[in-house]
């Protein structure tokens, strides 16, 4: 019994030892909004001004004067740690209030910083651009804390398009032309979708694009909802758990790497499961088989309006669609079958961007003043 009471006292006297000598914490300067990532997004839509802050983790006790500048040299380190592919805001077109922000003593945040993006007019169509702002020095006694010393504002610029209505509209594509594709090892699917009225009879299904029985990307079925999202066909179904609004823009992505299928909604995972199956047959030689855009079986329409159509021979990362949702550089056109933007706005074809042929041959309805993001 003292041999136990000994080790108690013992272990005790270890862990009061412990917590006298530990490192006490540390009050800190960080930029607001930064407590639990960098990043700051902003969607512009011409000039804007963004304003930034400097928060302390307790009341200063003395007046901190914090120096700051814009920083391009961070943003190489940015892009390859989160796996984006934004650019620098170029230097002409932005302009800082200061180069220093006062914390006043008894104050947790500082006085106001502003960021002004005097144009858009130099920007890339469908780039997002990212601003870091630096803390650079302090005059005071309050330290920075390293993970928010800087603050980066990404720029998702809004895109002004065109896109196409759906309404009874059938569109196959002559993909069993190319034997290239009755084999596919990864394969994603991608459209910007609103819809206007979901399936109201049976079977309740709305197609967005893919090929019946194999790979097919729609809303609804008798055994969900017809305003869910399901990737059906090759033995592994998945459903989302998004339930859509009508008159909404989405963007939709449908991801398979050869042993899982997962979807996503606006870049956010909204379904997944384990599909070890082989690869997807894109060219199927009947008509029910074959790669339609807005239906299925000669039926199954989509009601709405589609935009931004591709299909890759890959399986694009989560940060790959978060990247790309309005717009696909031509840098990336090696890793795509097709790309139809439904951005032509008058005629009857529309075109396939990646060069490789797949152009549609169809009489649309067209809409303008299509905003993306929206």
């Amino acid at each position: 019994m003292k041999t136990k009471y000994l080790l108690l006292i013992m272990l005790w006297g270890a862990v009061l030892f412990a917590c006298t000598n530990a490192e006490p914490l540390k009050d800190a300067l960080y930029f607001t909004g930064t407590e639990n990532s960098p990043t700051v997004k902003y969607t512009v839509d011409g000039p804007a001004d963004i304003g930034v802050t400097v928060s302390a983790s307790c009341q200063a006790m003395g007046d901190q004067l914090i120096k700051v500048k814009v920083d391009p040299d961070k943003l190489e380190g940015y892009n390859a740690e989160y796996g984006k592919k934004y650019k620098i805001v170029p230097v002409e077109d932005y302009m800082l209030s200061n180069d220093e922000i006062v914390l006043k003593a008894g104050e947790n945040i500082s006085e106001q910083l502003i960021f002004s993006l005097l144009r858009t007019t130099n920007f890339e169509e469908g780039v997002i651009y990212c601003v870091p702002i630096t803390i650079t020095n302090v005059t005071g006694d309050m330290p920075v804390m390293e993970s928010s010393r800087t603050i980066y504002l990404v720029l998702n610029q809004v895109m002004v398009v065109k896109a196409a209505t759906l309404y009874r509209t059938n569109m196959k594509l002559a993909f069993e032309d190319d034997p290239a594709l009755a084999s596919v090892p990864q394969v994603t699917m991608e459209a910007r979708v609103k819809v206007n009225n979901f399936a109201a009879i049976n079977p309740y299904i709305s197609t967005v694009m893919g090929v019946e029985e194999e790979f097919l990307l729609r809303f609804g079925d008798v055994t969900i909802k017809p305003n869910q999202i399901q990737l059906a066909g090759g033995g592994y179904p998945v459903t989302g758990k998004t339930e859509f609004e009508v008159n909404k823009w989405y963007h939709l992505a449908v991801v398979f790497d050869g042993s899982s299928i997962k979807l996503y909604v606006n870049g956010e995972l909204d379904g997944q499961v384990d599909a070890p199956r082989g690869p997807i047959t894109l060219c199927g030689k009947t008509d029910k088989r074959r790669f339609c855009i807005g239906s299925s079986l000669d039926s199954r329409y989509l009601d709405g309006v589609i935009s931004e159509v591709r299909v890759w021979k890959k399986a694009l990362t989560q940060s790959e669609i978060q990247n790309n949702m309005c717009y696909i550089s031509p840098d990336n056109y090696q890793d795509m079958i097709a790309y139809w933007r439904f951005n032509e706005g008058e005629g009857d074809v529309v075109r396939d961007w990646t060069g490789n042929g797949w152009d549609i041959n169809k009489t649309l309805n067209w809409v303008e003043g299509v905003r993306c993001p929206e």
